[in-house]
């Protein structure tokens, strides 16, 4: 049986359509440590040590320092980058609470990532779109926001005040476009207030991306410090846009080629 080139473009739409559609990197394939998160202590290092080491989840590399530093004869260990955890606390507003998420949990999953300070990158394994995240608000960051940090050290976000993360897409190093996403906006009369739920972050705007850079900005700010809000949030199912394989690729390349002959073939015939 002769295939016709109808049939043909049914088939390149197929392949087109299995080898194009999203993935979600939802930090289910991670094992948690028994204390309830990985910050990316490795156990092995002494203190003056650290180690820059990104973890992974379905293919994709999230960045992550981990050390030991000394003061005043106590040591102290210090994280940033992105961890990911399964710790469910909403009501603690300590810093030894930083890994745990507002809503409480993962966004319809238990484990999830915590991004922190603006060291904070994904880095894709190929060129692709991310379509968006979900994002949320850390318990620690929420909470010192709505009441002043638990140590006495900052106050309660005022009226007027806000809170933001800027996503910065990258490709080869180019940057290719920005996306905001406000984590509390105290601003106008009927604010939206401190986030206390999981919220969709449109990243579609970034464009064909290898990389997104995060960073923190907000009103509480100090001159010589910087951001007084502590410079977290929580993100669970990154969704990107799936790239075809090469074996997928050449598919794709064989049919139009089979295409374009039998086209040629017909057109000889007809003397075209």
């Amino acid at each position: 049986m002769r295939s016709s080139p109808a049939f043909l473009v049914v088939m390149l739409c197929t392949l087109a359509t299995c080898a194009c559609g999203e993935v979600v990197i939802d930090f289910q394939d991670l094992t948690v440590p028994p204390a309830g998160y990985f910050n990316g202590d490795p156990g092995t290092l002494m203190p003056g040590q650290s180690v820059t080491a990104p973890w992974s989840a379905g293919g994709v590399a999230f960045s992550n320092t981990f050390g030991i530093d000394s003061y005043g004869g106590f040591n102290y260990e210090y994280w940033n980058g992105f961890a990911y955890s399964n710790v469910v606390n909403t009501t603690d507003p300590a810093f030894t609470n930083q890994y745990a998420s507002y809503p409480g949990g993962g966004y319809q999953s238990s484990t999830y990532a915590v991004a922190y300070s603006d060291t904070a990158t994904v880095t894709l394994p190929m060129a692709t779109t991310v379509v968006g995240m979900w994002i949320a608000n850390t318990t620690y960051a929420a909470l010192t926001m709505r009441d002043g940090d638990a140590y006495g050290f900052t106050s309660p976000l005022p009226a007027g005040g806000w809170f933001a993360t800027t996503a910065t897409g990258k490709l080869a190093g180019v940057e290719t476009g920005t996306a905001t996403f406000s984590l509390a906006d105290l601003r106008g009369a009927s604010p939206p207030g401190i986030l206390a739920d999981w919220a969709w972050f449109d990243l579609t705007g970034l464009g064909t991306v290898d990389r997104i850079d995060f960073s923190f900005d907000g009103s509480d700010k100090d001159v010589i410090f910087g951001l007084n809000t502590p410079a977290y949030f929580a993100m669970d199912d990154l969704t990107v846009t799936a790239v075809p394989e090469p074996a997928t690729w050449m598919l794709l390349v064989g049919a139009g080629t089979m295409m374009a002959a039998v086209r040629w073939a017909r057109g000889t015939r007809r003397g075209g």
